[in-house]
């Protein structure tokens, strides 16, 4: 079973992978197609190829290494043309007297019958469609370099992605980013016309989670009636002088909320029932209760084996706390800075023997919206609203959930020049996106919907920064080309793609390694 599990969630994340990757692609290809750009290949990964097939003037492709793709246009190679003066080629003409194929390898064994030819002059651009040649011979403009095992065809300046319109070539290098927000919102929309958005005027659950002791005492579908003795009307709303669910269990209650509710046509009056509160800045979660301070579970893996589940609190810092909602206060005014580098002292009590202080790195509001926390300490009981199907609140929630997607990978970067504890060893590869991936599936079809929203939106957003090798830096040559009206050296540019892009597959190396080490945990 878990052989077959492993299995389900290796082709969940090739499949999630490939939809986003190769719509990012697609944005590339039909566009570059359409302003008469010549594309050589269609890859889906990197690496060598493990299968191939021509159609066309296109070959498609599928790599070795499942992680990025890439489509292969003319007039992206640092050098314009493959052959030069002095070289030596054979010649293959066609009935009409025209080159049509240039066999770079001199020694390809099905064309040993056509003469060596050392080039003297050559023109393989033809600019202002005037005639390619090479020495005396017509070249036509859809020939072929062959090579021992591949042929490639030439590229005519007309064909060049560098003879494009700014505006073509803005377009070709900006489609691909924009289908992953356009991918990223179809999803996010689809998910909420499917499965509803939330409905704030009714009482009813929809949601109970099964990992808290709230599941002990409601269920989906509880109509809650009153919460503390006060009847309340909605789940939310904008008129402060209601009652509703969310302004009953916003006023703190260290006796618990007891519930009201509604089930098959019985009244029932259930609890108490404690909130859970997760302090994303000190790194543990709260047990339900307020009699004792019990450490419910670790919230980041760096902490995993430092704090253990029922460790219980002693003081923090030489501060002594009796109740969850002190250490709240507490909490948010020692980690409310953008970061905090001086260590924080927690002792705890574990099985009856108190442990000697230990020293950990509280996170501040600077450090935590770059792994996606919303804030430093959130709480909860553990229920939600119901849903109801909303065409205008379908796309209000889809949009509302792409902004907040957008602004993660910005956190994240921002930490990664200033002085915190988000590291560049702390970045994910592959392998760290596939296990986010298979947790998101396991967690039902919606979490992975959000998760390849998710994904798609941050692909696009990480491709648009100013980057050489990536598609920003594109556009931000193209940019300085209609400010100053002048193209930059093609050779300089193209150069720096190449080594940026080298400089890239390396950090993609380094932050696998990580993911190993991780994985076996070594790290």
């Amino acid at each position: 079973m878990p052989i077959l599990s492993a299995i389900g969630n290796i082709l969940i994340f090739l499949l999630v992978l490939s939809i986003v990757i190769v719509l990012h692609e697609l944005g590339h290809f039909y566009f570059a197609r359409k302003a008469g750009i010549l594309c050589h290949e269609f890859a889906f990964g990197m690496g060598p190829r493990l299968w191939s097939k021509k159609v066309g003037e296109t070959t498609y492709s599928i790599r070795a290494i499942p992680f990025g793709g890439f489509v292969a246009m003319a007039g992206e190679e640092v050098e314009s043309s493959l052959i030069r003066k002095g070289d030596k080629v054979r010649l293959h003409l066609d009935n009409d007297g025209f080159v049509d194929k240039i066999i770079v390898d001199v020694s390809h064994p099905n064309y040993l019958d056509c003469p060596v030819e050392v080039v003297e002059i050559i023109d393989l651009l033809g600019k202002d469609n005037s005639p390619l040649y090479i020495n005396h011979f017509p070249v036509r403009r859809n020939a072929y370099y062959v090579f021992l095992k591949k042929e490639l065809q030439i590229a005519p300046y007309e064909r060049n992605f560098n003879s494009k319109t700014k505006m073509q070539r803005f377009l070709t290098t900006v489609a691909g980013p924009m289908m992953n927000v356009i991918l990223a919102f179809v999803v996010l929309l689809f998910s909420a016309l499917v499965y509803g958005v939330a409905n704030f005027d009714s009482t009813v659950l929809g949601a109970v989670s099964e990992n808290l002791p709230v599941s002990e005492y409601l269920l989906p579908g509880d109509k809650v009636i009153e919460i503390n003795g006060v009847e309340v009307h909605g789940w939310s709303s904008n008129n402060t002088s209601i009652s509703t669910i969310q302004t009953e269990l916003a006023k703190p209650s260290s006796d618990g909320y007891i519930f009201t509710i509604l089930r098959t046509g019985e009244v029932l009056s259930v609890g108490p029932i404690y909130k859970t509160y997760t302090f994303y800045g000190l790194g543990f979660s709260s047990s339900p209760g307020e009699t004792e301070l019990i450490i419910r579970q670790p919230v980041y893996q760096a902490m995993l084996g430092v704090l253990l589940p029922g460790d219980k609190i002693i003081s923090i810092n030489g501060e002594t706390f009796d109740t969850w909602a002190e250490l709240v206060v507490f909490a948010n005014a020692y980690t409310s800075g953008s970061s905090k580098e001086e260590p924080a002292v927690i002792v705890v009590e574990r099985s009856g023997v108190q442990l000697d202080p230990i020293e950990f790195t509280a996170y501040g509001v600077g450090v935590l919206p770059a792994i996606g926390v919303p804030s430093l300490v959130t709480s909860a009981i553990g229920i939600g609203p119901s849903n109801k199907f909303s065409i205008v609140g379908s796309l209000g929630e889809a949009g509302t959930q792409m902004v907040a997607y957008s602004t993660t990978i910005f956190s994240t970067l921002r930490q990664l020049f200033v002085k915190s504890q988000v590291q560049v060893d702390d970045l994910g590869g592959f392998i760290a996106i596939f296990q986010a991936t298979s947790q998101a599936a396991n967690q039902g079809l919606r979490t992975l919907l959000n998760w390849v929203a998710l994904l798609s939106v941050n692909l696009a957003i990480l491709n648009l920064l100013p980057i050489p090798a990536l598609d920003g830096g594109r556009i931000a040559f193209i940019g300085y080309e209609a400010v100053t009206g002048k193209k930059p050296n093609q050779r300089f540019e193209n150069f720096l793609h190449m080594i940026v892009f080298f400089l890239l597959i390396g950090l993609m190396l380094f932050v696998t390694y990580n993911d190993i080490l991780r994985l076996f945990g070594l790290k």
